[in-house]
């Protein structure tokens, strides 16, 4: 049988020779269509994902993530001056006890009456008054909290929300513990309920 004749049988059964290349083209060419869409989906999913996150950073990277100080100062004044710095292990000498002990907070000297502000947003976790005085404690948020000692004058309650510069009291004098004449406001921030250095957090600057 020759090639001629073979020819002329498939055109006369109909075999689509050509017609299945091209159907196997189209397919193909389909399924290339397909691909690249969904690459194009998942590149703009990526995309709005990124812009939502930079337009809406999480509060433990605005709170103090990496040690930025991002808290601020808790005086409405510059006229401060630090009366004893945080120490974790070194000893520093309590006149009032007359013993030497670490000093895990920072106590600031200020006129008496100063307003004494939120640090940072939160909420009024506690309104005490012990041996250091009227105390109130704000939780931020992310494991952090401050606590305000040798207040007076307080105007928060437990639950209160407050804002970053916020009045919560005023410098006073009602620890008995140390600095008992001194007009002053011992600050302390925790981390995950472990007392950190005020410093990482706050920028006293050269004081």
């Amino acid at each position: 049988m020759t090639a001629t004749t073979v020819h002329n049988q498939d055109i006369k059964r109909g075999t689509p020779v050509h017609t299945n290349r091209s159907s196997r083209m189209d397919r193909n060419r389909g399924r290339a269509i397909m691909v690249s869409a969904m690459l194009i989906m998942l590149m703009l999913t990526v995309a709005i994902t990124f812009t939502i996150l930079s337009l809406n950073p999480r509060q433990e990277e605005e709170v103090g993530g990496d040690h930025t100080a991002v808290f601020g100062i808790p005086l409405a004044t510059s006229e401060f001056n630090i009366l004893k710095g945080y120490s974790n292990t070194q000893l520093q000498w309590n006149a009032t006890l007359r013993q030497w002990r670490a000093h895990r907070a920072v106590s600031i000297q200020a006129d008496a009456g100063t307003h004494v502000l939120a640090t940072y947003d939160g909420t009024i976790a506690s309104v005490l008054t012990t041996v250091y005085g009227q105390q109130v404690t704000i939780e931020h948020g992310n494991g952090l909290r401050t606590v305000l000692k040798s207040l007076e004058n307080v105007r928060v309650e437990q639950g209160d929300r407050v804002s970053k510069g916020e009045q919560i009291g005023t410098v006073g004098t009602t620890s008995r513990l140390d600095f008992t004449t001194t007009p002053h406001v011992r600050v302390e921030v925790y981390r995950n309920n472990n007392r950190i250095d005020p410093a990482s957090l706050i920028d006293f600057g050269d004081k």
